[in-house]
């Protein structure tokens, strides 16, 4: 192996000078592997026996990992290893786009306890995790991986008819919450969990819990996004409130967008003490946005807005704080946000890929990347959160 691919793979080449993405195999590493996928100018393949090991290799200690799961598909890598590789694959990336980054800071997280969302099959009444590259389910004894308010869930959780169930916990305030697709009164699990159905919701019911972080306390509906773990949300807030304070130009505290605001969790924070405008397009998140930012909305130091960010006009800003799902910004989201005029924009990438693309639209119109962070959202997995501080050059 020569390199690790985006999504973790190993990098080989075959004798026919095809690229070949092993899945599981590291740099350095000699291993022997069956092709599975055949394109016109790669293939991918998966391990038959491991030749040589990588250093870096470990004893994957999962037993659903080695039956197949999908998740945490960097078992394999030594906990200390995985941070730098992860931060490896956003600057390759960054390479790749033409981007010029600067060295990156690793931030880790601080009193974590696993992930407190999880989006999962059910069969035969048990909650359960796709197996990599398939439709089949492993139902799971234990999970290291989640909080363990969730993992009782679950593991014990008893869901009916439905085909999918999502599980979500409040890690610091206990609360916990289940979203069926099935019968809402066919589920067993504790008495203080909240359970509701997609059918109730989308009659007009309302379901939330709250959890604290980055020192506040916030409502999340049952459809709203959360970061999948209060201490990633700490270290988001830290790193973005650190660009936003250190290089915001003038005297500070001009105003400021939070685009694809969710609930309001940087415009809470990070928007402190300005004006700021939150634009976001989910109804459930607007809601929540409204409750978590009330008073300052009631006192006007902060405007929700319910568009999604592509269609909306924009409004002048000193600092543009962007932090989109996975597919990024795009072209269109660049444009909008770039119409805002800021002097420093700081976006937020779940995907590495995106996140690159999206630099280097942002470089093609004239800002530099001047400071670059990857946050350890998420552990054992090939999954990665960059942040990036682009100011107007």
């Amino acid at each position: 192996m020569t390199a690790t691919a985006r999504d973790g793979a190993g990098v080989a080449r075959g004798n026919d000078g095809r690229v070949v993405f092993v899945e599981g195999a590291l740099p350095d590493e000699v291993v022997e592997a069956v092709v599975v996928r055949t394109e016109k100018r790669w293939s991918r393949a998966r391990i038959q026996r491991i030749v040589e090991a990588s250093p870096h290799r470990v004893e994957v200690g999962c037993v659903h990992r080695t039956e197949g799961c999908g998740g945490c598909d960097l078992l394999h890598v030594d906990a200390g290893h995985q941070p730098s590789m992860r931060t490896g694959l956003v600057v390759d990336q960054l390479d790749r786009a033409g981007v010029d980054a600067p060295e990156p800071t690793l931030r880790p997280l601080v009193d974590d306890r696993g992930r407190t969302t999880v989006r999962a099959a059910v069969v035969g009444g048990r909650a359960g995790y796709r197996l990599a590259s398939t439709h089949d389910v492993v139902v799971p004894d234990g999970c290291g991986a989640v909080d363990p308010l969730l993992e009782e869930l679950l593991v014990d959780g008893r869901f009916g008819d439905a085909t999918e169930v999502t599980l979500r916990v409040g890690a610091r305030t206990g609360e916990r919450l289940v979203l069926v697709d099935g019968d809402p009164d066919d589920i067993g699990v504790p008495d203080d969990v909240l359970v509701v159905s997609e059918a109730e919701l989308d009659a007009g019911q309302r379901a939330w819990l709250h959890e604290e972080a980055a020192g506040r306390r916030w409502r999340i509906s049952a459809r709203s996004f959360f970061q999948n773990r209060p201490a990633g949300v700490d270290a988001l807030v830290d790193v973005v409130g650190g660009m936003v304070g250190h290089l915001e130009p003038g005297d500070g505290a001009g105003p400021m967008v939070d685009a694809y605001a969710g609930i309001g969790i940087f415009a809470g924070t990070v928007g402190d003490g300005r004006p700021v405008t939150a634009v976001e397009r989910g109804a459930d998140s607007v809601a929540d946005a409204r409750v978590n930012l009330g008073d300052r909305a009631t006192r006007g130091e902060v405007r929700i807005v319910r568009s999604a960010v592509e269609r909306w006009r924009g409004s002048s800003a000193s600092v543009v704080v962007a932090d989109p799902a996975r597919a990024g910004l795009g072209r269109a989201g660049v444009d909008v946000l770039l119409g805002c005029r800021p002097d420093l924009l700081v976006l937020v990438g779940c995907d590495h890929s995106a996140f690159a693309r999206d630099a280097a639209l942002l470089t093609k119109a004239g800002l530099s990347l001047e400071r670059l962070t990857v946050v350890d959202l998420f552990p054992d997995t090939s999954h990665v959160e960059a942040v990036g501080a682009f100011v107007r050059t």
